[in-house]
Parts: C-alpha cells; structure tokens; sequence
C-alpha cells in the first residue's frame, strides 16, 4: 500500500475535496462553487483558514482544517473538522491529520477549539472525546415535505400579523426602496444579535454580509420574505437553494425585531417561504435548531417539520 502523505491544501485540490466531503456527509452534498464561495469569506487577515489533506497515490482519502466563526469572531478561538473517506476510517488517518492540524494552528495559540459531529456517527463522537472534547450543545435538522403541508391551521393567525405590516420579497425590497440594502443589513444585525449562541455575536460588516448571502450563488431574491413596517425592514425568512440537490432550499435566518415579537410575523413570514417552495416545485425544506433558541424550534415543531438526527457541539478548552 503507498504511504499516505499529509499536505497543505492546494486550489488543484478543490474536485476531490468535495467529492470526499460528499461522501462523508452524504445527505449534503456540495458544488466546488458552493465551497469555494463559503471560502472567499476568510481573508486571512482577521479571520484564518487552515487546511490540510492526506493523500495516497494521488487520491485524497482524508481532510482536515481549522477557521474562525465569523459570527462570534475571537482570535484565539476555533473551529475544526477531520473528515477520512469511509473506506478508509480507523486506520491512523484522522490521528495523523489531528495532530498535523494542532501544529498547524499553534501560532494563533487557540484557548477553545469547537467541533461538530452528527450523532449516527459514533466513532466520529469517540475520536473527539478521546482527544479532550466535551459536548456543550446540539442542534437538529428538521425537514418539511412541502407538497403535503396545510396551511390552513395557521392562515386565521398569520393573516392577522400581515395586517400590521407590508409583506414584500428582497426582489421586490430592491425596485422600491433607494436604501435597500442598508435596510436588509439593518434587520439582518439587529435581529440576528438576539439569536442564542455559546458565544457573543459579532455582526458582519456591509462588505460581508453582501459577500455571504447576496453574492451566494444560492441566494434566491424572491425566496427572501420580508416583512416591513414605514421604511423599516422588520422581520426576514429566506431561504437557499442547493445545487447537487435540485429538489430541497435550506432554510436561512428567520428572525423578528424584538418590539414585534409575539405577534405572529415570524410564523407568517415561514408560510410564505412554504408557499414559495410550493409554487417553485420544490420537495423539501431543511432547517437547523439549535437546542439554545427555543422559539423557533416551537414554530418548525408546529409546523410539521420532522426531525432528523442531531448535530452535536464538542468544545475544548486550553487550559
């Protein structure tokens, strides 16, 4: 058997590295335009990107890297993964790469690493215990068959939030409002701040935010609902295609601003991205709850969206 190598990643390496994280992760998987858009925000500067692969006779059989979380940026705190073809698990690929990676975040001396793992991979949950991690919290997917959804059950109520504020899609936001986009900012970290996380929230510049979600390819201008109140865009729901899975949107922020909370326009604003969904052909919806922002799991929960195996939040802690 040809030894394996570690190395750092090179553009060249793109193809296949989407290919092996497809494979891991086989319910989500990715474009090389999708990955590398989700690269472009790390600039090296403020926020870092590190990553290493392991190869054997040309073929990648394993990945690994470290990054700042854009949205509750610190230094010193990190995010990282180890992903090994299925082939080839359990034979010192994952060790090898994990400490490789340690070395190579070193000069950025890391007080807390983070990783997340799914809960149906168990020996993925050992390798991260074994090496110090600890579980702080989860998060599951739900999923929404959009062709059998009511809405019936929830029109009385949503109807009565829409009455107190103009509904209108970023499509729509763009042609009407000379300061769109400074509106759209406005609401999206406003509201976003509110949002539970282990960790305090650092809003995105205008420059970014643009770069994150207006410039995806996925962004769908007339999947993004808006709800508005004089000149004030105050509740959002939008939602993103996928392109290796033409049929399913991945659900964004939805999110209210706090003075219209409990009013029923976060509710509203969902069915209208259900509807959306509907008359566009799509099959399913995909959404994340994190076990901290108890709210919205109660609105997908009563909504129908089912939910699927948790992802799980393992820290460590340099001491």
């Amino acid at each position: 058997m040809t030894a394996v190598a570690i190395r750092p990643f090179e553009d060249r390496d793109y193809p296949a590295a989407v290919a092996l994280a497809s494979a891991v992760y086989t319910d989500y998987p990715w474009s090389e335009e999708e990955w590398r858009h989700e690269d472009a925000r790390y600039d090296g500067d403020r926020l870092h990107l590190g990553r290493l692969v392991a190869e054997e006779a040309g073929d990648l059989v394993g990945m690994a890297e470290y990054h700042h979380v854009a949205t509750m940026y610190h230094p010193q705190k990190l995010w990282v993964d180890v992903v090994v073809r299925p082939d080839r698990q359990g034979q010192g690929i994952g060790t090898r790469l994990y400490r490789e990676l340690t070395e190579a975040m070193r000069p950025l001396r890391p007080t807390v690493l983070w990783t997340g793992v799914r809960e149906t991979f168990p020996r993925s949950v050992r390798f991260v215990q074994d090496r110090g991690f600890r579980e702080v919290r989860r998060a599951w997917e739900s999923r929404l068959a959009v062709a059998s959804f009511d809405p019936r059950p929830f029109a009385a109520k949503a109807a009565q939030a829409v009455r107190q504020v103009q509904v209108v899609t970023a499509a729509e936001l763009r042609e009407r409002h000379p300061h769109w986009l400074a509106a759209l900012y406005d609401l999206h970290t406003t509201a976003a701040a509110d949002i539970p996380q282990p960790e305090p929230y650092t809003p995105p510049t205008l420059d970014e935010y643009r770069q994150r979600l207006l410039d995806n390819p996925n962004y769908l201008p007339d999947g993004h609902v808006l709800a508005v109140d004089g000149d004030r865009c105050v509740g959002e729901s939008f939602v993103l295609r996928s392109q290796r899975l033409p049929d399913v949107l991945y659900q964004g922020l939805t999110a209210v601003r706090r003075e219209y909370r409990g009013k029923g326009i976060a509710l509203a604003l969902k069915l209208r991205v259900i509807e959306y969904a509907r008359r566009q052909g799509y099959r399913e919806i995909r959404t994340w709850n994190d076990s901290l922002n108890a709210p919205m799991l109660r609105i997908n929960t009563a909504l129908g969206f089912v939910r699927q195996p948790a992802w799980i939040t393992f820290e460590r802690r340099e001491d």
